[in-house]
């Protein structure tokens, strides 16, 4: 049902109480408010609400009906219970994609509160089961069954996000209560549980078209590597137009760069199209990457690549990619800035020159006044930054597409999450590993995000009703975000003039901006292609609509976004024709693995279960040897048959010894550490000679010096 955006719970004795003074005694009303929000894989939904749906519209996206005929099979159905009606329902409403919230608490309906906007969850839907006692009062049945949705019903992927179904066992409770005591995180723990599970979907496999190449040097060792699945490969055909990587995280025992090839969807989110793995930073190793990356990609050049400004990687990227635009990390810039000039000052000056939308003319008359005003024109540093202004100055940017990309730091995010999973295991396969559990969790994420967007309706927050409504509609809820924010600043400008053409199709106008009317913005509107181009160039460079070109529609009347300032990639169909790089035929071992997540998952339950007393311990116990040793009988293993081996050609490479890091020459010298007894070098006062000499001539030596000794 459709109510304001605030905070609901469930409170199943309220409701219980409601239904008993709303309907007849002993009568209880079940019903499905709409698609929900929650978590479980194995209970479905089911809800009592006592609110008057009669009252409440259900909304404009929502006309569709969506039929669930089976009323007939419900109606009739006993019950010991009402908790036993109650899970039943739970469990078809889960079946069929749908899920119900019950009890909210009111809150004052107040425009200018400080928290974001819940989303609103429910559409007025009267989908319903009525639970009637009989006349002993010792079971209850179904009496009555409504299931007309009006509103999409939810894919078996999205229903472990339905409110209904956050759920979680007693078994990983105790489990997860077990390893926070003996210190793991809670992620640590989630990321357990997940794998114990069989994954983040806990669906048991998805099937995984590896895409990997990899090359060796003359000794046969590991020289450079790289691996895309079919889901990154997939996601390449919808958002590569823009890519970023940076190749700055070199931590395991080879001490070889790790290289993630990232972009950003339609969520805004981080994703993940390649990682590889290269010997070296030279240009033959980037070339590779490079290579071999396209071919993964079905030969599709991005359009746009943000790097962090290794030359070597420059070159390569001008050799494999040539018509790339090519654009330098902001965050990198910033910080060679401070490095370079070591003035705070200048450092924000240069963040600022570097992103503010001017133009190239406004840039220059600031890039020089800059220059000057902390002379620093001879600088070399300086030179060669303003000769490569085109390659990060917004000003010589705007106009083409990087989504909104302007640094590595999505590459670096990946670091420090790589970084904390693999603390001391540092081996390639434990990067790989630490890689993959990533990924899984940006997948999980943008799976979350795709079923807020499809199955709740954001707040809006301006008077435009129905154009702001059919940018809800159209884009995810992180875009139309972006939206919002440039539809309520449109407001700030007016239109100074029209200029009408020769053709009657085509209108221009001049805006200026309240309180800024020195600048202006020029817009073009075609009446018969119905395309707006505005001469600050933000659509084309982000893909969204600017505040300029919302003034001009809202002035021409327009309740919807043209087709025109729609870029599909911004938009919940954004994968909606990826194609789909799954091998049907997949591999034995594929299919063993993924076997083998099943029955860990399932086999989790059952050493609960069995571990609760000593007898049911060794019950267990027992049965799962006499099973081990009927299966290997029937499948002729033992202990002295050998089993086939995958041999492995590939050699690791030789492990990188850590070197003591030099220090520059322009600092100071680390102060040398001396003894605080002798004042000599190389020990301090626990294990100064002198202090051990003369404790071993004393009879009862004083712990005073001692421990004063170790605190220090």
């Amino acid at each position: 049902m459709l109510y304001p955006p605030f905070n609901y719970h469930y409170q199943c004795h309220i409701l219980l109480k409601a239904a008993r003074q709303k309907h007849v005694q002993n009568e209880h009303l079940f019903t499905s408010p709409s698609t929900p929000g929650a978590l479980n894989l194995h209970n479905k939904i089911f809800a009592m609400d006592n609110t008057d749906v009669d009252n409440v519209n259900p909304t404009e996206e929502c006309h569709e009906v969506h039929n669930v005929d089976e009323s007939d099979r419900l109606i009739g159905q006993l019950f010991c219970s009402r908790d036993q009606a109650w899970h039943f329902y739970k469990g078809f409403a889960r079946e069929h994609g749908f899920s119900a919230q019950g009890f909210r608490v009111s809150k004052v309906n107040t425009v200018d509160r400080q928290r974001a906007h819940t989303p609103v969850t429910r559409t007025g839907c009267k989908a319903r089961v009525v639970v009637t006692a009989t006349n002993t009062n010792d079971q209850w049945v179904i009496s009555k069954s409504d299931q007309k949705h009006n509103h999409a019903l939810c894919t078996s992927a999205m229903t472990p996000f339905m409110r209904s179904n956050r759920a979680v066992s007693k078994a990983d409770i105790d489990e997860a209560t077990t390893l926070k005591e003996v210190g793991v995180g809670t992620s640590q723990v989630m990321n357990y549980l997940t794998q114990q599970a069989g994954g983040y979907h806990n669906v048991g496999f998805t099937h995984k078209d590896l895409y990997n190449a990899l090359q060796r040097d003359e000794s046969g060792a590991l020289y450079n590597l790289i691996w895309s699945d079919s889901t990154s490969r997939s996601d390449y055909t919808c958002f590569g137009d823009v890519i970023a990587f940076d190749t700055t995280y070199k931590d395991n025992l080879y001490g070889r760069p790790i290289m993630p090839i990232v972009g950003v969807n339609h969520h805004h989110n981080t994703i993940v199209f390649a990682t590889a793995i290269i010997a070296d930073e030279t240009c033959q190793s980037f070339e590779w990457v490079l290579q071999n990356f396209l071919e993964a990609m079905m030969n599709k050049s991005p359009i746009s690549v943000v790097t962090d400004g290794d030359r070597a990687m420059q070159r390569a990227i001008k050799s494999v990619i040539p018509y790339a635009k090519h654009r330098l990390c902001s965050w990198h810039l910033s910080r060679n800035a401070q490095a370079n000039i070591g003035d705070p000052k200048f450092t924000a000056a240069f963040s600022k020159c570097m992103a503010s939308w001017w133009t190239t003319k406004e840039f220059d008359i600031q890039w020089c006044s800059i220059v000057s005003e902390f002379n620093v024109q001879q600088h070399p540093w300086v030179i060669e930054k303003g000769n490569t202004r085109h390659l990060w100055a917004q000003a010589y940017l705007t106009g083409h597409f990087f989504a909104n990309i302007r640094s590595t730091q999505r590459c670096e995010s990946m670091n420090a999450s790589l970084a904390i999973a693999l603390k001391h295991k540092k081996t390639y396969l434990d990067v790989v590993r630490a890689i993959e559990d990533g990924i899984s969790r940006m997948r999980m994420n943008e799976l979350k995000a795709d079923y807020l967007s499809s199955h709740t309706k954001p707040f809006q927050i301006t008077k435009l009703v129905d154009l702001e409504s059919h940018a809800a509609a159209i884009f995810t809820r992180e875009s139309f975000r972006v939206f919002q924010d440039e539809l309520i600043r449109e407001t700030l400008y007016r239109i100074e003039a029209e200029i009408k053409s020769l053709s009657d199709e085509c209108q221009h106008y001049i805006l200026s901006k309240y309180a800024e009317k020195n600048r202006k913005f020029e817009i073009s509107f075609d009446s018969r292609t119905k395309t707006l181009i505005c001469s600050c160039k933000k659509f084309e460079t982000v893909g969204l609509s600017c505040r300029h070109q919302l003034h001009i529609l809202k002035q021409l009347d327009y309740t919807y976004l043209p087709g025109t300032l729609i870029q599909s990639r911004w938009t919940n169909d954004a994968k909606a024709s990826a194609p789909s790089y799954v091998d049907l035929n997949v591999s034995q071992e594929v299919m063993q693995m993924a076997r083998f997540a099943a029955l860990r998952s399932t086999s989790s339950r059952l050493c609960y279960i069995a571990s609760k007393t000593n007898e049911s311990f060794k019950t267990a116990r027992d049965e799962m040897k006499k099973l081990i040793e009927e299966l290997e009988n029937s499948f002729g293993l033992n202990h002295s048959v050998n089993q086939s081996i995958v041999v492995n050609n590939v050699r690791d490479p030789q492990r990188k010894q850590r070197k003591r890091k030099e220090v520059p020459k322009n600092k100071v010298e680390k102060k040398i550490r001396r003894c605080g007894y002798c004042n000599d070098e190389g020990h301090n006062k626990l294990t100064c000679p002198q202090v051990k000499l003369s404790l071993s001539t004393s009879t009862q030596p004083t712990s005073t010096d001692f421990f004063e000794d170790g605190m220090e």
